[in-house]
């Protein structure tokens, strides 16, 4: 977190979503009452998979072996997301980190956590990149590097899109760059 979040905080503390107190957009006691884990599960079907595995049937059109989903969208993950993105209250960061850190206890050495790059619009409407925030923090907990290796083809907009039209949206939305940096790598 930067200096100016921290003076900031001093000035005006944070309360957390789940229990009013402040301190924190979600203290430690609310990210263990509120977040509860969910099964994993195939990111294209939603059918139970093993450790998050994309299933066959659906890696012809979503070709990546396992997404980590930290939690459903309703709810308190919910608000942190909003809070995050549209109330530009960069220290949700912090917490939605902490959750996603109990996914990644295992992933072994040779992993590097690579944010999806937001449009530089979106960047600077709200001051900053939520992914790229999320992504420093989650390394600063988990001791992975965090690297940008992605580049965007467009500034397409996802906001108000169904979930088919999103998936279309980002079919070569993305390039990689900075290969070097993934060979031999999980990302």
């Amino acid at each position: 977190m930067q200096i100016i979040d921290k003076a900031i905080g001093l000035l005006a503390p944070q309360v957390c979503l789940g229990c009013g107190m402040e301190g924190s957009v979600l203290c430690h006691e609310c990210i263990e009452l509120y977040h509860e884990p969910i099964q994993p599960r195939c990111a294209g079907c939603h059918a139970l998979s093993e450790d998050f595995r994309v299933c066959v049937k659906c890696r012809s059109w979503l070709p990546l072996h396992k997404i980590y989903i930290a939690g459903n969208y309703e709810g308190i993950s919910e608000q942190m997301v909003k809070s995050l993105k549209f109330e530009q209250k960069r220290q949700t960061a912090e917490p939605m980190s902490v959750i996603m850190a109990k996914l990644l206890y295992d992933v072994s050495h040779d992993t590097v956590l690579c944010p999806v790059p937001t449009a530089p619009k979106r960047v600077r409407e709200r001051g900053f990149d939520h992914a790229k925030l999320i992504s420093e923090c989650l390394s600063a907990i988990t001791g992975l590097p965090s690297n940008n290796l992605l580049r965007r083809r467009s500034n397409v907009r996802q906001l108000g899109s169904s979930r088919k039209d999103r998936i279309a949206q980002v079919r070569g939305e993305f390039e990689i760059f900075n290969t070097e940096k993934i060979e031999g790598k999980k990302v």
